[in-house]
Order: C-alpha cells, then structure tokens, then sequence
C-alpha cells in the first residue's frame, strides 16, 4: 500500500515536472515585464520623487506623479488590486470547492508576485512618503511583504505533495529509500559514491538546538551545499564517465535527497516555526487590510479618488 502511494506520488511529481518549465518561464515572463514597467514609471518620475515634499506641488510632473495624480491614482488602483487578489491563495487553501483547482504551489508562486508587485506598486503610489493612518498601513504592508518571504522559505522546509499537502514521516522514509535507490540503479554509484553523497547529506543541526539557532544553521547549510557542489562535480566527474548533462542531473538529484534527509531532521521544529510564524503573519495582514479599506473608502467619499 505504501509502495502504491509513492509510486503514484512520484508518477504525479513526474507529471508535473512536465508542466512546470511553461509555468515557471510565463511567470519569468510576467516579473520582468512588471519590474520594467515599475522601473521606466521610477526613472520617468525620478526628478518628481527627488523633490522635497513642500516644493513638489509646484513640480512639472505634480499633477501625474502625486498620490491622486493620473499616474499616482493608478499605482494605487494597481497595488491595492493585487494586495486583494493575494487573498485567493487562503480562499484556495481553505475551501473544499476549490481544492482541484490548479495544485497549491502554484497558488503560492502567484501569492508570492502579487506580495512582491502589490507593495512596489503601493510605494510609487505613495510617492515614498507616507504620514498619518496610511503609514499605519503602510508598514504593516512592508511587514507583511519581508515576513512572507521568511514564510516561504520555511513552508518549503516542509516536505509536501504536488498538491501542498504535508507528507508522513513514513513517507518521507519511503521517499529517501526511493532516492538511493534511483541513485544506484541509475549511475551505478559503489558504495563508496554512496558513502560520499551520505556525508554531504549529512545534517550538522544538533537535535538540541532551538527554533531559530535550527533556522539560523538550516540558511547555513544551504549555503554550504552551494559552495561545496561545484567541488562535488569534480569529484564525481573523475570517479564517472559522464556526459555533463547526465553529471547535473546526478548532482541535482543528490541535491534533493540532501534536502529531503534535512527535512526529515528538521521536520517537527519547521512545523511549530511555521505556526508561530502564522501568529506574527496574520495580525499585521489584518491590520493591512483593514486600514487599507478605511483609505480607500475615504479617497472615495471625500471625491479625492478620481481616476475617470
């Protein structure tokens, strides 16, 4: 039975390997697009921006660049769009009905560009300053923005399935046998190869340690892994004839296992990390939104709002 689960679970990995290149360049394409939109917007606003704030009205761009400005208003339109569509990601997290729709990690890589775009857009929209119950929001955006980052890099500390789902430690187990196991069969390593990749897998955080010295040394051995796998390809390119590309594939593959036997260590000590995260996370994300509505409202009310 558990040999069915991970059977299925890597054919589904496999499945959506396949789509994921598309993914991945479409989403490529649609950062690149949007940092050179904000960035031809920043040098284009440039000489306004500069300005000190008493003599900015009487500025050429005042009427485009400012808050309520053509430009400005847009910004703000923009940015407060896509901080509303970052929502989605919890509707889709949390609802029975749209569980099928699209795997979770790809919610989540959209949920990360509109908590990097929104915030850029915002900013412009503010013409870098802020006062008043709109900095209370403001910062709670900035907040919310480098804690997501933080959020994310310990969700992927938690090994899941294609579709977000946490995997057993059985699992898990089941995974790492079936890493050696391709591993062997497929590049015929001796136990020695074996032996060396073990090493490099080998996870120096003391069981001991707290949460954050545990995070602290998990960034620690990421760089680690970066520093030491191009002497790691050397070193196998000597003991394997293989073709580069076969090489990369191997190393990539040691990669993963590394990670996943890091994982497994780490795996109770991420989970809590995780949820104290969520009690920091979502207090400030209230607090966004909500006086993100009181602003927006008032723009309306008061007619300072008028983008048609």
């Amino acid at each position: 039975m558990k040999t069915n689960v991970l059977s299925e679970q890597m054919h589904d990995a496999a499945q959506t390997k396949s789509r994921k290149p598309l993914f991945r360049i479409g989403l490529t394409v649609l950062y690149v697009i949007t940092f050179a939109v904000l960035i031809g917007f920043l040098v284009d606003g440039l000489s306004y921006y500069t300005t000190p704030y008493l003599e900015r009205p009487r500025h050429l761009l005042y009427r485009q660049f400012r808050p309520a400005g053509t430009w400005g208003l847009l910004f703000g339109v923009i940015g407060a769009v896509m901080m509303t569509m970052m929502l989605a990601y919890t509707v889709r997290k949390r609802s029975k009905f749209l569980r099928r729709v699209g795997e979770l990690p790809t919610w989540l890589n959209l949920h990360i560009y509109l908590g990097i775009a929104g915030p850029l857009f915002i900013i412009l929209h503010t013409s870098f300053k802020v006062q008043g119950l709109v900095a209370v929001s403001f910062w709670s955006m900035i907040l919310v923005a480098l804690s997501g980052y933080f959020g994310r890099y310990l969700y992927i500390q938690i090994p899941r399935n294609i579709q977000g789902n946490e995997l057993s430690l059985q699992e898990l187990e089941g995974l790492r046998n079936n890493f050696t196991q391709l591993l062997r069969d497929t590049y015929n390593l001796d136990p020695g190869a074996l032996e060396r990749l073990d090493a490099l897998a080998k996870v120096s955080i003391p069981e001991e340690a707290g949460l954050i010295n545990a995070f602290v040394l998990t960034i620690g051995n990421d760089i680690r892994w970066f520093a030491m796998s191009r002497s790691l390809s050397r070193e196998f390119s000597l003991i394997i004839d293989l073709p580069k590309k076969q090489l990369r594939h191997l190393i990539a593959l040691a990669r993963e296992r590394s990670l996943l036997q890091r994982r497994i260590a780490l795996m109770s000590r991420a989970q809590r990390l995780f949820h104290y995260w969520h009690v920091i996370h979502k207090p400030f994300a209230s607090v966004m939104y909500v006086v993100m509505a009181i602003h927006i409202t008032v723009a309306i009310w008061t007619g300072y709002a008028r983008i048609f």
